[in-house]
């Protein structure tokens, strides 16, 4: 006949099983504990330089880790100021770009005058320039990426980013031209000739200077043909002629005024 357990038995079990998982869980919150005083006692150059390493191997999260300790636990040591802009550093590289800004920003708000001020705004510009979207979508950071490219060239006109900041106004200026082109283009392609008029108005006003005058006038000249202003028309395309003689819409632009 099999023997029945004692009760006392199974209670017996049941409290060793408690108390291990106890001692387990102390081991661990001990273990964990030792860890972040360790952290906290390590020296704010040994963070410093442990991130920079790991950020130089590509272990982005342990450069992270030990940036984020440095601030959190000596934020008054000259290598969180270093930290600070090293985080923003590892946000790019991680592709992390609003991060990336984030850090960028507080950094030239707290540091303006730090050697590396003009680097951090340029960097800030950056991230938000590689999160630009097409053309045919909406151009926020487009225009972010170009206000912060205008306050380097203002706040720091003697930096080595000044004239890498200068060429990428062109381009994000250039952008926006072909933005407004693109909602012209539509408005024009669904018949909409005054809203189409207007934008294209507006980027002979806003963008001068992009390469899109020409054609820019050519298709201003056959809006106002589409709208009856025959003068105008005649006016514009006449203007675009005599201004751009090269142009490849020049062509064109005869063609539609001998068809008066």
């Amino acid at each position: 006949m099999k023997k029945r357990r004692d009760p006392k038995d199974n209670l017996k079990g049941l409290m060793k099983m408690v108390f291990m998982t106890a001692l387990a869980a102390f081991a661990l919150a001990g273990c964990s504990a030792a860890v972040t005083e360790v952290q906290g006692n390590r020296d704010p150059k040994e963070l410093y330089d442990t991130g920079v390493k790991a950020y130089l191997d590509q272990k982005y999260g342990d450069a992270d880790a030990n940036f984020k300790a440095l601030m959190e636990n000596h934020p008054l040591s000259a290598y969180a100021i270093e930290a600070q802009l090293m985080l923003g550093d590892v946000c790019y590289a991680m592709e992390k770009y609003d991060d990336a800004s984030s850090y960028y920003t507080n950094f030239v708000a707290l540091h303006p005058a730090h050697p590396r001020a003009a680097y951090a705004l340029f960097q800030k510009g950056m991230s938000y320039f590689k999160d630009m979207l097409s053309v045919d979508r909406d151009q926020t950071n487009t225009k972010k990426a170009l206000f912060v490219f205008q306050d380097l060239v203002m706040a720091y006109p003697d930096s080595a980013y000044r004239d890498k900041a200068k060429e990428l106004i062109g381009f994000l200026r250039r952008r926006l031209a072909d933005r407004e082109f693109y909602i012209a283009s539509f408005y024009f392609n669904v018949k909409n000739y005054k809203g189409a008029l207007a934008r294209f108005r507006d980027i002979l006003k806003d963008y001068p200077e992009v390469g899109l005058t020409d054609k820019t006038l050519y298709y201003i000249g056959v809006t106002y043909m589409e709208l009856g202003e025959k003068g105008l028309a005649k006016d514009t395309l006449t203007d675009l002629i005599s201004k751009f003689p090269d142009s490849p819409f020049v062509k064109d632009a005869r063609e539609k005024l001998d068809q008066g």
